[in-house]
């Protein structure tokens, strides 16, 4: 069998998408025939949709072959306009730039506002109209997806993300990175609207009144940044300067000794297709604490404590009460690992493969 993959954009540098593409072709490698189709884009950049929109689809179509095609994210779902009647399928990791899109169009300005107002319905539009298989990572997602797009359930497969449990562990006999001094409460992902950062400063801010040597470590990129100016305006009104490390990027194969290094992991997130933070740190032995919303009870379970994302106190409370209740901590820790170990890869791949063999059957 062969499948087109379709994958946008090469980076270099791993994220959720990015990790995901990634898995499933060396998951499935040998049982399927990819011919991997990519652009290198402009990093980082407003200009983004230059190559994403008017190179891109010249290089599918050139080098598109006989076979089914799977769009590995929506965000490339626009490629639908351009391959013709071939059998297809879309993963959908979530829909936050549709269901927020006055938000995070708010949070650019000027031209970059324009082009991310045109973006959108892009993809949207092709997902609407021709009405492809789609994978969602997510039953919240699936839900997601039929609400906002009147999308038929039975078009839609959930297939939930894994996690790799011989990379995501608990470690021994090593050397923590040096922004991880006394108790360290750890986040990893962006700034943006939907991350809900403020509440996790907010309840760090009272938690340190209870915890005084607690610190905060923040990694991954800012992804924009009028995210970024909020989050450093509220530090230094709170004047915590001092007590929180932002690392910015760090490779994959770094991150496993983040999560060790941390005693708490903390998800504030208002929207998440599934959540692989929560999962990788549970998998890493990592106490957590998230929010009730979205698909984070789907991924979390009764492993961790979760709380309204907007309720601060109920955050500083929770923190507290893990970082200083060991029984407590140790009941979470034994429940994460357990809980982690319901979410596989090799699962993953197997619905996928499915999915192929299902797509390659239509007419």
């Amino acid at each position: 069998m062969l499948v087109n993959y379709i994958i946008g954009e090469r980076t270099g540098e791993i994220f959720g998408q990015s990790r995901y593409q990634k898995i499933i072709y060396a998951q499935l490698r040998k049982k399927v025939n990819f011919n991997v189709i990519g652009y290198g884009g402009l990093k980082f950049s407003i200009f983004s949709m230059v190559p994403k929109h008017v190179i891109y689809p010249t290089i599918v179509r050139r080098k598109i072959r006989n076979g089914i095609v799977h769009i590995a994210s929506h965000e490339q779902a626009h490629i639908l306009d351009y391959i013709g009647d071939r059998n297809v399928t879309v993963t959908v990791f979530d829909l936050a730039l549709y269901v927020f899109k006055n938000v995070y169009a708010g949070v650019y300005g000027g031209l970059a506002n324009l082009l991310h107002k045109l973006d959108v319905p892009l993809w949207i539009e092709p997902l609407k109209k021709r009405k492809p298989k789609l994978m969602a990572i997510s039953e919240f997602t699936k839900k997601e997806i039929m609400n906002n797009l009147n999308y038929p359930s039975e078009k839609i497969d959930a297939i939930h993300l894994g996690v790799d449990l011989e990379k995501y562990r608990p470690l021994t006999n090593f050397e923590k990175p040096e922004c991880f001094t006394g108790k360290t409460v750890l986040y990893t992902g962006a700034e943006s609207f939907r991350k809900n950062i403020p509440t996790l400063i907010k309840a760090f801010y009272k938690l340190k009144k209870k915890v005084p040597n607690v610190k905060l470590v923040k990694v991954g990129r800012p992804e924009d940044r009028q995210g970024r100016k909020n989050v450093l305006e509220l530090v230094n009104e709170l004047k915590l300067g001092d007590n929180i490390t932002f690392v910015g990027y760090v490779p994959e194969e770094d991150l496993p000794l983040f999560y060790n290094s941390a005693d708490l992991f903390v998800f504030p997130s208002l929207y998440e297709g599934f959540g692989l933070p929560p999962l990788e740190a549970m998998a890493c032995g990592l106490p957590v604490v998230a929010s009730n919303t979205s698909s984070l009870p789907e991924v979390i379970g009764d492993a961790g404590i979760m709380k309204d994302p907007y309720d601060v106190d109920g955050f500083a409370s929770a923190m507290h009460n893990v970082l200083t209740n060991d029984g407590l901590r140790e009941d979470m820790v034994k429940k994460g690992l357990k809980r982690a170990k319901l979410f596989s890869w090799e699962k993953t791949a197997i619905k996928t493969l499915k999915v192929y063999e299902e797509i390659s059957r239509e007419r």
